[in-house]
């Protein structure tokens, strides 16, 4: 999803200056919903959800969609959903790309410390000579690689959550499974 430009002009300052109009904005970020849910949800009445829903769908925040069933449903177009989620993707993207980079910088640190030689060095003389002891690796490159791991693993898992949900909340649930009460 591109980033979507939105012009603010005197009418746009005007519907968004409403504190109903922004908390219907808000209600409707989680998923579609039509004029009697969002009057349950609100505590408001059908008539006064309608009014400013009109006025939303007049500066382009909200849209009607009848799919051909009995209710009309209401949704976020893309400036509406800008407004609330403004460059979202471009945030999971740098989240992604961060924690990718961090999965490699782990694995090259854990693959550097696994392929070191051993090497035996003498050990110095505390009291009357030393023994050979083996040599490895330092232990900091292990414990560096298993933390950009961790944290790599941690930050990719994060991306795609946030990015599910935000693919999620931009596709329309399916009306006939929906409840109606």
């Amino acid at each position: 999803m591109e980033p979507v430009d939105i012009v603010l002009t005197k009418d746009t300052f005007e519907v968004l200056a409403s504190g109903t109009r922004l908390t219907i904005l808000k209600t409707l970020n989680k998923r579609r919903m039509t004029v009697t849910e969002l009057a349950d949800d609100l505590d408001l009445a059908k008539s006064t959800i309608h009014h400013h829903l009109q006025r939303l769908a007049d500066a382009g925040f909200v849209a009607a969609g009848e799919d051909g069933h009995a209710w009309v449903y209401y949704a976020l177009t893309p400036e509406g959903r800008a407004l609330l989620q403004p460059h979202g993707s471009a945030r999971v993207r740098i989240i992604l790309t961060a924690g990718l980079a961090s999965l490699a910088g782990g694995v090259c640190a854990l693959a550097a410390f696994l392929t070191a030689p051993v090497r035996e060095v003498p050990v110095p003389p505390l009291a009357g000579g030393g023994v050979p002891v083996p040599e490895g690796p330092p232990v900091e490159l292990l414990v560096a690689g298993i933390a950009l791991v961790v944290i790599g693993g941690v930050l990719v898992t994060y991306a795609c959550v946030r990015w599910r949900e935000m693919r999620a909340a931009t596709q329309s649930p399916n009306p006939a499974c929906e409840e109606v009460t």
